[in-house]
């Protein structure tokens, strides 16, 4: 029958819209822009469509999973006839290097299909869709991608969040919000250290220059050569729409938050997209906004133990456990990361007096970490 593979997709697009895929809610949905589909009486509803190809392949439905690992793409190869299995079954497996998930779907009622497509797509990794009395119902489901989507993220917080977690070395964000400011707008002749050294006088050593550099490039904002990346010259043009000036001769003693708030603004806007910062963050949200740091880093390593170690443990090879001591813990946390939380409005407490000083005089069951009363920006490390 003419368009019947058309209604069949927009059968399973409807379906997929309103009851999701795999228990979880389908965000975005494209059908593939074949012909039959455009010139079929359901055109309309199928859209948008568009030329799906992938790496020379053309699924009939592309779509984005919100599954508890992370957002998953799908491909969906469509027949209308179970008779067509066995060629639909190839198109999926041609795809399926290409996305998270490879299914075919067959308007079969599931009690009817043939033990033999059942075992092939098994055996092939290939998800299979099929009616019952009123929905569609996933009767083989497709084989987890390689490498699995959570392994990955996990990989990728750690490539992100640990230097940010070890690597800054300064205590007050407009230092870094500087140096990305003199990349982009500095004298185009000279390099980075001495434009800090001419318009910066807050940092009055070459080592503390090039931990203003070296700590720009850690939070995104320069790139390896020192020279401002697309987020380091939105912050750049962010400064110069708050008229930044860099030879003003900013207060460091008072907190940023106070004395210039749209700065600490754009810090906020750098700091909160750091994954240890976000980590600190969302433990301290969900125990109740307030914790000693030993509370929060064996709290935070239940969430994430490699970046909570990282982060906290001054030995990285080390266990988070209670009764963390002075000299356990990295300094440059609960000092220099801190005071640039506090600075920037993330948190509430500043650094504790016995931090920054000899690890055996710290004494951390006394040091405060609690979030800021206004609750957006909890919100907004969520």
């Amino acid at each position: 029958m003419p368009h019947e593979e058309a209604r069949v997709v927009h059968s399973l697009k409807q379906h997929l819209l309103e009851h999701g895929l795999r228990r979880s809610r389908v965000l975005h949905l494209l059908v593939d822009a074949h012909p039959s589909y455009v010139h079929s009486p359901v055109a309309r509803d199928l859209e948008p469509m568009t030329r799906l190809m992938l790496e020379g392949t053309r699924p009939d439905i592309l779509c984005s999973v919100a599954q508890p690992e992370g957002v998953l793409v799908t491909g969906i190869e469509v027949k209308s006839s179970d008779k067509d299995w066995a060629h639909g079954l190839g198109q999926a497996l041609s795809y399926r290097p290409s996305v998270h998930h490879a299914y075919l779907a067959l308007p079969t009622l599931a009690a009817d299909l043939r033990a033999t497509t059942v075992n092939q797509a098994r055996g092939s990794g290939i998800g299979l869709l099929a009616r019952d009395a009123k929905h569609w119902v996933e009767v083989v489901a497709p084989a987890d991608p390689t490498p699995l989507p959570r392994a990955v993220s996990q990989a990728s917080s750690l490539l992100e969040g640990v230097p940010a977690a070890r690597s800054l070395q300064l205590n007050h964000p407009l230092n870094y919000l500087a140096a990305a400011f003199l990349a982009d707008r500095g004298e185009p002749s000279g390099s980075l250290l001495q434009s800090l050294a001419a318009h910066w006088k807050d940092l009055g050593s070459d080592s503390s220059r090039r931990h203003a550099a070296t700590g720009a490039n850690t939070l995104g904002l320069l790139d390896l050569d020192w020279k401002p990346t697309l987020e380091g010259r939105t912050v750049a043009d962010l400064l110069a729409a708050l008229q930044f000036d860099p030879g003003a001769g900013y207060d460091k003693r008072k907190r940023l938050l106070d004395v210039h708030a749209a700065f600490a603004a754009v810090a906020r806007f750098v700091l909160i997209r750091q994954p240890a910062v976000r980590l600190i963050h969302r433990t301290l949200t969900d125990h109740g906004g307030s914790l000693t740091l030993p509370e929060l880093a064996v709290a935070a390593g239940h969430d994430d133990p490699a970046l909570a170690t990282a982060l906290f443990l001054a030995d990285p090879s080390g266990t988070l456990k209670p009764g963390l001591r002075g000299p356990d813990i990295n300094p440059s946390t609960v000092f220099k990361l801190k005071q640039n939380l506090w600075h920037a409005g993330l948190l509430d407490t500043k650094a504790h007096g016995t931090a920054g000083k000899d690890s055996r005089a710290y004494r951390p069951t006394e040091d405060i970490w609690a979030l800021p009363r206004d609750k957006a920006f909890k919100a907004s490390a969520r």
